[in-house]
Formats: structure tokens, sequence, C-alpha cells
């Protein structure tokens, strides 16, 4: 079994001045938290795996290239690989954590 707490990791980023750290790894998926403040940025890009965002603290705004979302605590979001996508508006600590299946940069999607 594999524990991590978000709060924890998310003290962690901001004591080192990090955005992202992954905190867990197998064959099928990777796990990683995500830290923004405003006026942070995150450019347009895209990964080959699926992502599945789950939102923990503050708000943003997720940008695709279809379309736009504010996101905040609770809120659930899946993209298919390949989307090209940014998170924008940060209000507050945005902390946001993401699966990737199979494993982000695995060469398996």
């Amino acid at each position: 079994m594999d524990k991590i707490n978000i709060a924890e990791t998310t003290s962690r980023l901001a004591e080192d001045g990090e955005m992202e750290v992954e905190t867990m790894r197998e064959e099928a998926f990777s796990f990683h938290v995500m830290r923004f403040e405003p006026g942070d940025e995150d450019s347009m890009h895209a990964h080959a795996e699926d992502e599945i965002y789950c939102v923990d603290t503050g708000r943003a705004t997720l940008v695709t290239e279809d379309e736009s979302v504010e996101v905040e605590p609770g809120d659930v979001v899946h993209l298919d690989p390949g989307t090209d996508h940014q998170f924008t508006d940060f209000e507050g600590e945005f902390v946001v954590t993401v699966m990737y299946a199979p494993a982000e940069d695995s060469g398996q999607a």
C-alpha cells in the first residue's frame, strides 16, 4: 500500500518553491500533486496519457482547445490523451492532484 498526505506534500512544494511533484508511480498510473499561486503560469501543453484532475484547494480556469471551465475544490476533470490544456486565473493557493494512466512518459500510451 502507498499513502501520501496532500497537505504535507503541498507544504513541501511551497517550502521548496516547486510547482509539482510525482508522489506515486506504477506501470499503470502516476500520481502528481501540483500547486500554483496567483500570478503563476501554466503553459498550454498536452500529455499522451489520460489525465484525471481533482481540485483540492483554490480556484482556477482550465482551458482546452475547445472550452474553458472554472474549477474549485471538489471538482474532478478528465482529459483525453493529447488534449491541449492549461490552468489560468489562479485564486488563492490552487492545489490539484492529477493521475496519469498509464504512468506519465512511460511510453505505454
